[in-house]
């Protein structure tokens, strides 16, 4: 919407349909409906008591945008404006993230009308002008970068606490957060036993709400163009994890929508900078010895050495479709944890996950194999602690195994 049509509008703006007054047709003409948005779209009165209370939150981040030029973008204007209400006197506040929230003033949608037609071509109208604003809001990069999805939750909650009745949170995101306590650039991607823990690690950053709060996510998974392929088990993982999140603050959580976004034109945007998620997967060396890394994360749960069945499968597929092709003289099969734990505990899980692998390399009808569990002897990534913190990511990385082939 252009912002000269807003420039008397207050901050605070809401909708309300003036009584008389020409008819809705004779106002609509053939002009553009963004004319009439001042009016259509007006501020909430102090004792507004609106007929339904929805948030519309876009994510804004450098995920949503192709790279490495930001040609096209995630469409999340569009996957919010199909849930903008239609009961009349509605209120919805729209808000772009990041980091943070950006607000756009809350609107309240104009009241039925005792004309079916005038209340018709309203209703119309302002939709319209409310899904141009969706759409002019994704043009602007968010104030504060990175993606903190659970922020925009609390936010958008604690945003809209004041008004009475039932409100209905939508979220339109990949769901990738890389800030706050959701911080998914260490996180095991797959195991479903961390879930647990990553709500536990959030409790004091959960918004606490109740039932008449319904929080839908929409889009989770799937982020642009040029970012890190997102396959199936890891999408479901992420849609799993902010179901449980949402259900940790008691709203009514609906199951999250992974449906992919469409691509849209984002000419001469310029995204906010982003730390990438990545997908866990294989890493080669090509070399002599070859060396083949396997992310824990992708064959086994946390703290277990026996080799996940969801997942695990298709990692030890990749691996052996891989060796076939090198004719191995021998293979070492190295278990490799971060530190945490005892070095006691860490050897002996470390050897243990390198025997399962190799069990299973084995069946395949590989030979010359030995196994070794160096715990955190031989660490991929340092340090591990800062200041006297942990470097999760450093540590994710460390937990590992290792095939090293001889050729």
């Amino acid at each position: 919407m252009n912002p000269a049509r807003h420039a008397a509008v207050p901050f605070l703006l809401t909708v309300t349909l003036a009584a008389g007054g020409c008819s809705a047709e004779s106002w609509f003409g053939a002009s553009e409906p963004a004319d009439r948005c001042p009016t259509l779209l007006t501020e909430p009165p102090g004792n507004a008591d609106p007929a339904s209370v929805t948030v519309l939150l876009a994510d804004g981040s450098a995920s949503a945008f192709d790279r490495p030029e930001p040609a096209m973008r995630d469409d999340w204007d569009a996957k919010l404006a199909a849930h903008l209400p239609g009961n009349g006197a509605d209120l919805v506040a729209m808000g772009r993230f990041g980091g943070a929230i950006d607000w756009q003033p809350p609107k309240l949608t104009p009241a039925k009308s005792s004309d079916a037609n005038r209340t018709k071509n309203d209703f119309k109208a302002a939709r319209r002008c409310l899904t141009d604003d969706l759409a002019e809001m994704m043009t602007v990069a968010p104030s504060k970068p990175q993606s903190d999805v659970l922020r925009a939750l609390a936010e958008g909650t604690e945003y809209v606490r004041k008004w009475a009745g039932p409100k209905s949170i939508y979220l339109a995101t990949d769901g990738l957060a890389n800030t706050g306590c959701a911080d998914l650039r260490a996180a095991p991607m797959g195991d479903r036993t961390a879930i647990k823990d990553i709500v536990a690690g959030c409790g004091p950053e959960l918004p606490k709400l109740d039932a008449s709060y319904t929080v839908h996510f929409i889009g989770v998974g799937n982020a642009a163009s040029g970012w890190p392929d997102i396959k199936t088990p890891q999408r479901t993982w992420i849609a799993d994890l902010w179901k449980a999140l949402c259900d940790a603050t008691k709203a009514t959580c609906e199951e999250p929508d992974s449906a992919k976004p469409t691509p849209v034109d984002a000419s001469g945007a310029k995204p906010p900078a982003d730390n990438e998620v990545r997908m866990p997967a294989l890493e080669i060396k090509k070399d002599n010895p070859v060396v083949v890394s396997v992310p824990s994360s992708l064959l086994f749960d946390t703290d277990s050495y026996e080799l996940a069945p969801d997942r695990s499968q298709e990692s030890l597929q990749q691996v052996y479709d891989f060796l076939k092709t090198l004719r191995p003289k021998r293979i070492e099969v190295n278990g490799h944890t971060d530190s945490r734990g005892t070095p006691e505990h860490n050897h002996r899980l470390s050897k243990n996950r390198a025997d399962a692998v190799a069990s299973r390399l084995r069946a395949q009808n590989f030979t010359g194999i030995t196994t070794n569990g160096y715990a955190s002897d031989r660490a991929k990534c340092t340090p591990e602690y800062r200041d006297g913190a942990p470097d999760l990511i450093a540590m994710a990385c460390n937990r590992r195994v290792e095939i090293v082939v001889y050729v």
